[in-house]
């Protein structure tokens, strides 16, 4: 799979797996930090004691959106050539309850 850099010729094939496992494991050891890997955790957001889970993922996707916009800004990236999945909501909200209630069954 190409990624969006890729395809605008800033980064050799090779160095774009080298700096997309760094990301990831970067990203892994955030997630392992905030608790993800953690059943009480998980199961504590389900039940609105412990909101950690949602501020982290909230501020993931914010910190997403925000260097998106600014890397197109510049002119680093074009948003045009980056795909987006077609939303089919009902699909995903009963795909999320199933998640959701797999989460919460699982928690105890």
């Amino acid at each position: 799979m190409m990624g969006p850099l890729l395809k605008q010729g800033l980064f050799s094939i090779e160095f774009s797996f080298v700096l997309a496992f760094l990301i990831g494991i970067g990203f892994g050891f955030t997630l392992e930090r905030a608790g993800f890997g953690s059943s009480r955790k998980l199961a504590a957001q389900f039940y609105f004691y412990d909101m950690t889970v949602f501020k982290v993922m909230f501020t993931a996707i914010v910190t997403a959106m925000i260097g998106l916009y600014y890397l197109d800004l510049f002119g680093l990236m074009d948003l045009e050539k980056v795909y987006i999945n077609p939303t089919f909501i009902w699909v995903q909200v009963l795909g999320g309850l199933i998640l959701g209630f797999g989460f919460v069954i699982g928690g105890y």
